[in-house]
């Protein structure tokens, strides 16, 4: 651990574009994970609408009222 921080110290203190090309890098990583988490959760919750939807359209409520509730277009609705 004190042999990398030493490393870190000795290539970033002579070379300090490295330190903003490392950071350029890390907000990079950060914004592929934060979209990949942002994609996971609307799919999830696109899944549950569905789910929902489907439990309400064989529970015989109206389409309108599902669409009311879910957010689902009238074609989505009617595909489930």
């Amino acid at each position: 651990m004190l042999l990398r921080r030493l490393l870190n110290m000795e290539l970033y203190g002579k070379y300090p574009e490295f330190t903003e090309v490392d950071m350029t890098l890390k907000e990079l990583a950060d914004t592929d994970i934060d979209e990949a988490i942002d994609k996971a959760v609307a799919k999830a919750e696109r899944r549950g609408l569905t789910q929902t939807a489907k439990a309400m359209k064989k529970g015989g409520e109206a389409i309108d009222k599902i669409m009311r509730y879910t957010g689902l277009s009238r074609r989505e609705i009617m595909a489930l």
